[in-house]
């Protein structure tokens, strides 16, 4: 199957397998396919579901809907406590994702913008990213593509557009 091509069943379910960029596990997360448009795959994730990390076990108090972009640098979780509203959107630097139709894949690039309903944005890991960009050997073309990113989720959420304008 063609990662470029392949599209999700609504309801299906999908793993998320996220690496580093030396290629080393970081994230295992089980979702459910809400949609898939050919370019942006919209999936959930229901809280306290194990998820596995690179730190080991661990259980989100949220409940999530997860926006996936083909072909953009980043994702967005749209996280609430079960039965609430958005509490927050935590968004995912990465590279582009591929799906094979079972698996969500991309390379954690390490910062993250967290977006809070009330209008605070925040850039994290800034530090993880610099270290992370030596030790690995980040491309000039991966560097640039990241901070772009970064500043593309802090411009949609203070202009309120998709996918910060629901909630």
């Amino acid at each position: 199957m063609d990662v470029r091509t392949a599209r999700a069943r609504p309801g299906a379910r999908v793993l998320l397998r996220a690496t580093k960029y030396d290629g080393t596990a970081h994230w295992l997360q089980p979702f459910r396919v809400l949609s898939d448009d050919g370019n942006l795959l919209v999936t959930a994730y229901r809280a306290r579901t194990p998820i596995y990390t690179s730190r080991g076990e661990f259980r989100s108090p949220y409940d999530s809907i997860v926006y996936f972009w083909r072909d953009r640098w980043y994702n967005v979780f749209r996280l609430s406590r079960p039965g609430c509203r958005t509490a927050l959107w935590y968004c995912n630097v990465t590279t582009p994702p591929t799906f094979d139709g079972c698996q969500i894949g991309y390379i954690d690039l390490d910062l993250d913008v967290k977006v809070y309903p009330g209008g605070c944005i925040e850039l994290l890991d800034e530090d993880e990213f610099e270290a992370h960009r030596v030790a690995y050997g980040y491309p000039e073309h991966v560097v640039a593509n990241a901070r772009r990113a970064a500043e593309e989720v802090a411009r949609l959420a203070r202009e309120h557009r998709f996918p910060f304008s629901c909630g």
